[in-house]
């Protein structure tokens, strides 16, 4: 009888240990089955995360080429600027040399009307040299203010 009730309380642990083997088997499958649904959500939002980091990067990348390229211009252009500031300087520099050393009351009568069309025609080779210069700069300011504006878009 001992043999039997010892056999029959062997019987009954397999019996729980069973039930608790089955319940965690039960309660595993569930938690596999919310990871794999965790899992396709974080799919899903990593593949539309980096579409959206690729569209934005090819965005960068564009700009960032226009950007460049801005910057020769702009080099170009201030490198060009200085030299027109050197010769600006240089021609000041002679005409106030001129104006202060000359003596306008001495030369008027050996003047001729051929001076006054020289000093025409190198007033108008300036003023046409500065024009061209001020529309030039002007296009500049107008592109970097477009770049300006596209940036402070970005941001």
């Amino acid at each position: 009888m001992n043999k039997f009730r010892a056999e029959t309380d062997k019987h009954n642990t397999l019996l729980d240990e069973l039930l608790q083997v089955r319940e965690n088997l039960r309660l595993t499958k569930e938690k596999f089955e919310e990871t794999n649904k965790n899992l396709e959500s974080q799919a899903a939002d990593i593949k539309e995360l980096t579409e959206t980091i690729s569209s934005k990067l090819s965005t960068v990348n564009t700009l960032s080429s226009v950007v460049e390229e801005q910057r020769k211009v702009n080099t170009f252009e201030s490198e060009k600027q200085k030299k027109f500031m050197k010769a600006n300087a240089a021609l000041k520099a002679k005409l106030e040399f001129i104006e202060s050393k000359y003596d306008y009351s001495s030369m008027a009568k050996q003047m001729s009307m051929q001076d006054f069309k020289d000093l025409i025609e190198s007033n108008l080779h300036v003023n046409n040299t500065i024009g061209g210069f001020t529309g030039k700069l002007e296009g500049i300011q107008k592109e970097i203010q477009n770049i300006e504006a596209m940036r402070n878009m970005m941001i």
